[in-house]
């Protein structure tokens, strides 16, 4: 996700948008690690992908692993819609179907794609797919195209070169993100470590947490994750849905069952057949309906209104509630052995309030989605107005957030900057007290940079070493960092600067 924005109004912006890359730099880097192996290839053909970012701003990104014959699989996604991960599954499709060689980025695209490693014995393929805050230059085009090219050179280079007998595969991406969600605090860092440990399994599992911390999206991330990715992951709001109704639209009715069952209805647990069934706000489940749940969820099997004998199914259950459910069964409005079924396995996704560090990183999410979406041209948002937004305590979490932003969007000053005022009486109280001085997110933003440069030059630029370092658990979390704090990407590609900053192979 890109940080571009998020900037103040005195920040100037070059006219073609486009910063020029160090493609020398970038060439001898390619080679040398080229020719070090894949592990190396893999690492900073990484990152070459964020300076794909500085060069073409995108609202979202994702990263693609597969086989020789597999079908791509996504590793980490943040910022793209269920339809735009769609397209990007096809256009990386192409990309490895063309051994690296798609069609040329033209100006006016809004899309981007680059092959970062080519499927091999013993290690996985990888790409890079993007969507672009605007859309492309003749200038940004070509760049793009040049590092397509130098990316094709190293892997033909590459491919030539055998793979040493008893090598360790390799696997593109250690998935430690959320397909769909945006963060970057250690708090949900822990969460996708836990779904990445259970996204497999067969059992139920339970996702807590308040209104509007993403239940959905984290269950829908299991989903695409999971090896049940390809069958359909299907939602049902249990307090949605008067109560009556609720046993036909789950389990299915034959008709004539009752009045009004003018057909045969499979329900929704059988169109989950192979994926996923999402029971949220599980906790309004009708209580003369939890015992049918129960054996569904024991058994395996359903029987549907009408039928004489239950049928098997296979489908794997996520559940999520908002509620404190082991309060609920001490009042008698939830089953004790029904509760004990679905907290076998539980997600606990923390407020808003608990990972501030994540609110800048929504803000610059949510700022280009509106915009996009809106078709208002967005020129940033002030520093000042993201003080007020980061210390605020959001009770409806990040569904809350993204309704702000959006009013700040439809309300952007005429030079398209969100400012302060702009921010509503309910957030930012008019006459209260002023932001206080950032002196200490300075401070503290300054000292952040040194120790990750620090340690990026002692594991010789080794990102995925640096990470695990510095205890972030994923490479995508320090990039994401390297963006914020404007660490300088093309300092890992340079052979001039300080001693450890260069790549080395």
């Amino acid at each position: 996700m890109s940080d571009s924005s998020v900037a103040s109004p005195d920040v100037p912006v070059s006219e073609s948008g486009s910063s020029q890359l160090p493609i020398s730099s970038i060439v001898r880097a390619v080679c040398r690690a080229a020719s070090g192996g894949p592990d190396l290839l893999y690492e900073v053909m990484i990152k070459m992908s964020l300076m794909v970012e500085a060069t073409a701003p995108t609202y979202g990104l994702s990263i693609w692993a597969t086989s020789d014959t597999g079908k791509p699989t996504l590793r980490w996604a943040e910022g793209l819609e269920e339809q735009e991960i769609a397209t990007g599954e096809r256009a990386v499709a192409e990309i490895f179907a063309s051994r690296g060689r798609p069609e040329p980025a033209a100006e006016g695209d809004h899309a981007i794609c680059l092959l970062l490693a080519l499927p091999s014995h013993g290690r996985e393929g990888a790409a890079l797919y993007g969507r672009c805050v605007r859309s492309l230059t003749a200038q940004q085009a070509k760049e793009l195209n040049a590092l397509s090219d130098v990316a094709h050179l190293a892997h033909s280079h590459q491919s030539t070169n055998v793979v040493p007998t008893g090598s360790k595969p390799v696997s593109a991406s250690s998935t430690s993100s959320l397909p769909g969600m945006v963060f970057s605090s250690r708090a949900m860092a822990d969460v996708a470590r836990n779904v990445e440990r259970i996204k497999d399994s067969n059992s139920t599992i339970l996702v807590m947490g308040e209104s509007g911390t993403g239940k959905e999206l984290i269950a829908r991330a299991i989903h695409r994750l999971s090896r049940r990715s390809e069958s359909e992951f299907i939602p049902f709001n249990c307090s949605a849905v008067p109560a009556e109704l609720v046993e036909s639209m789950l389990f299915g009715h034959r008709r004539g069952t009752f009045t009004g069952a003018m057909s045969d209805q499979a329900g929704l647990i059988r169109s989950a057949e192979n994926g996923t069934l999402f029971l949220d706000e599980i906790g309004d489940l009708p209580l003369p309906l939890q015992p049918k749940l129960l054996r569904f969820l024991q058994e395996g099997e359903i029987h549907t209104l009408g039928e004489r004998a239950p049928r098997k199914v296979n489908v794997r259950v996520i559940a999520a509630t908002h509620k404190d459910l082991e309060k609920l069964v001490g009042e008698n409005l939830f089953r004790e052995d029904l509760y004990y079924r679905i907290a076998t396995l539980t997600l606990k996704v923390p407020p808003l309030r608990e990972r501030r560090e994540d609110i800048s990183a929504l803000i610059s999410h949510f700022v280009s989605h509106y915009a996009r979406k809106n078709e208002r041209a967005i020129s940033g948002i002030t520093a000042e107005a993201i003080q007020i937004l980061e210390t605020y305590s959001w009770p409806g979490n990040i569904r809350e957030l993204g309704a702000e932003i959006e009013r700040l969007v439809l309300y952007a000053e005429d030079d398209g900057y969100i400012r302060p005022e702009n921010i509503g009486p309910r957030i930012h109280p008019q006459g209260g007290s002023e932001v206080p001085a950032a002196n200490l997110d300075d401070l503290l933003e300054s000292y952040e940079r040194r120790v990750i440069t620090e340690m990026l030059k002692r594991h010789d630029c080794n990102v995925a070493k640096a990470s695990e370092a510095l205890g972030l658990g994923s490479r995508q979390t320090l990039y994401k960092k390297l963006k914020r704090l404007a660490i300088d990407i093309g300092d890992f590609l340079q052979e001039d600067t300080e001693p450890g900053m260069q790549y080395r192979a």
